[in-house]
């Protein structure tokens, strides 16, 4: 075991990524600056399993406090190293130093970011890789691995989006809120293309859906950026090299903040080998949808005409905008790199995608149908299912409220007064911690939202999404068995009859599995999404205790409240199921003035083993 050690600074600088200067949240290694032509993604951490990682962060932004989550990682028995601000941890407050400190227990794809408002909406993000996994035995790309990150990017900034979002009516004269969507443009690592002649919108902000709904999105009319010209041309597009015959890994990360992608390479096949650090059975599609927050691991076989560039395209679809049935068609927006075999070939590359493109099918439950496990395998009874419906919140008389609030079964998530872990391991209750209930503005409730499990038994959780658009779930600790997936099965609601108060009438107990069966096991993994008017069935085994987040990963939905915490306790209770935190560790709280000593490092120990 070999401890690898990185230091990193977070802060605000001006930049481009996509030829318009504006304001970003970089991270960046202490001993260096960043690199000024792509100051973002971070700098990849990587690290061998069974390694220590020790990471320092230090916060120079001036007014925000900030928390780096390690995406996809289970820190077993060690939550303390998760990095969610007000579950695990306290914020890490401007100019404060914080080490995140754990054992490396898994190997694959995985990422990290900013869990403290919308920061990683701004650029505070990056890749991790951890080797070695068996995909690097069964296929011969050497030293051909890339990483290929895929955002959505906005002229403004996390914080003018929300308080647009959120904002009241009437907050000038004439201003009411609005959707943060559509995006201004996409980014593959770190660089776009913005046309800087255009509006990046219509000056028509009100769309109606085809059922006579209103719904109001951003408009934001181009105007001169405060920190320079804009140049569509700033970056030049990115190439990925391949030799000709040979193969190229390529991990592919969506780290957007609303926008779940499809992915596809010009003339080329692409074949899945992994999704969410997990080894799949491999296959071998023309395109890929990928949800917010999901790594997949693609081969690609290099065996096409080396004389040519060919286009790495990432495009959103229809099913994953936020208004699917709107009547007003929607701006096509893609981003581009290259995929080229030669650097010595001529400048001649495929064209642009084009908007008659043929894209394939649009399967909403991609994942579902096709990733399934490397080795098939069943998931165990369980001994309890959690139903767990979630939506905008919603009056039956009035509909939405235009300062949306996202619940799950009717609850709107307030962050509470002091972190989680810190209340329970010290005081064995969340009693103090939680925020005070209080009603919200549309028949919901506000409260600290959390599902206690009982450390090693196994739960069957149902997900119900009865909004008409999809959304992407991470669960922070875990990867978990899918077992179910579909469109709520009301064959007798069509078009505009399939109404929220028609869907919530469906029994799912004449379709679900009895919790003591062991159904087939569909994929595995930590971020997935729920179609629109559907279903997600999964179940779990509580064998890493402590306060993990589920949530959904549209930074817009998750801070209006679209979250819950499932707790893995042993009688209501973490402790003697973690180690202690180390003495260094910040207590914030009720607990931030017990000085306490530690006998345990702060070194994650682990259950699991070597893929």
């Amino acid at each position: 075991m070999a401890l690898v050690e990185y230091d990193f600074i977070v802060r605000n600088i001006p930049s481009n990524p996509d030829g318009y200067p504006r304001s970003v949240i970089i991270i960046h290694h202490a001993n260096s600056s960043w690199d000024v032509d792509r100051p973002f993604p971070g700098p990849l951490i990587r690290a061998k399993f069974g390694d220590q990682l020790r990471i320092h962060i230090t916060n120079m932004l001036r007014d925000q406090s900030t928390a780096i989550h390690f995406h996809g990682l289970h820190m077993i028995n060690n939550p303390w190293a998760d990095g969610t601000a007000h579950i695990t941890q306290c914020p890490i407050s401007p100019y404060e130093k914080f080490t995140y400190e754990f054992n490396i227990t898994q190997t694959g794809t995985f990422w990290y970011h900013s869990h403290n408002a919308q920061q990683y909406a701004d650029g505070l993000l990056g890749p991790i890789i951890l080797d070695h996994d068996s995909i690097e035995q069964r296929y011969d790309y050497g030293s051909n691995d890339y990483v290929i990150i895929l955002q959505e990017w906005y002229h403004e900034t996390w914080s003018d989006l929300m308080t647009a979002y959120q904002g009241p009516y009437g907050a000038y004269r004439g201003s009411i809120p609005v959707y943060p969507w559509p995006p201004t443009s996409f980014l593959i690592n770190g660089h776009g293309r913005f046309d800087c002649s255009t509006l990046n919108c219509s000056d028509n902000h009100t769309l109606k859906d085809s059922c006579g709904f209103v719904h109001h999105v951003q408009c934001i009319p181009l105007r001169s950026p405060f920190f320079g010209p804009c140049n569509p041309n700033a970056h030049p597009v990115d190439e990925f090299l391949c030799s000709h015959g040979k193969q190229i890994r390529l991990r592919l990360i969506n780290a957007a903040s609303g926008i779940p992608f499809h992915f596809w390479i010009d003339q080329h096949n692409l074949t899945i080998v992994a999704r969410d650090s997990i080894e799949i059975e491999p296959i071998t599609v023309s395109s890929v949808h990928i949800p917010i927050g999901q790594r997949l691991d693609l081969i690609i076989d290099c065996n096409q005409d080396p004389n040519v560039k060919y286009t790495i395209y990432a495009a959103s679809r229809n099913s994953y905008r936020p208004f699917e049935n709107i009547i007003r068609p929607t701006p096509a927006m893609w981003a581009w790199a290259l995929l080229v075999y030669s650097k010595f070939q001529v400048d001649k590359h495929t064209a642009r995608l084009t908007e008659d493109l043929k894209l394939g099918p649009d399967d909403s439950f991609f994942e579902y149908k096709y990733l399934k496990p490397f080795k098939p395998r069943f998931a165990p009874a369980a001994v309890r299912r959690i139903v767990l419906p979630f939506e905008v919140a919603w009056n039956n008389r009035t509909g939405i409220d235009a300062l949306e609030e996202w619940v799950v079964n009717g609850i709107t998530f307030d962050i509470p007064k002091e972190p989680l872990l810190h209340a329970n391991f010290f005081d064995g209750t969340f009693k103090h911690a939680v925020a005070n209930e209080r009603p919200g503005r549309v028949n919901n409730i506000h409260a600290t939202y959390i599902e206690h499990f009982e450390y090693g038994q196994t739960y069957e959780v149902l997900m119900i999404n009865y909004d008409p658009q999809l959304h992407p779930w991470h669960l922070h600790g875990y990867s978990v068995d899918f077992i179910a997936a579909g469109k709520i099965p009301t064959p007798q609601l069509t078009g505009c009859n399939r109404t929220r108060q028609a869907l919530k009438q469906f029994d799912f107990n004449t379709i679900l599995p009895p919790l003591n069966s062991t159904p087939p096991v569909l994929s595995v993994g930590d971020s997935f999404s729920v179609p629109r008017e559907s279903y997600v069935l999964f179940r779990f085994t509580a064998n890493n205790p402590g306060p993990w987040t589920f949530h959904c990963h549209m930074e817009w939905h998750l801070w209006p409240g679209m979250a819950l915490v499932f707790s893995v306790e042993r009688n209501g209770r973490y402790e003697g199921l973690i180690q202690s935190p180390s003495t260094s560790f910040r207590i914030c709280g009720i607990r931030s003035q017990i000085s306490y000593k530690s006998s345990t490092p702060l070194i994650s120990s682990s259950n699991s083993t070597k893929p």
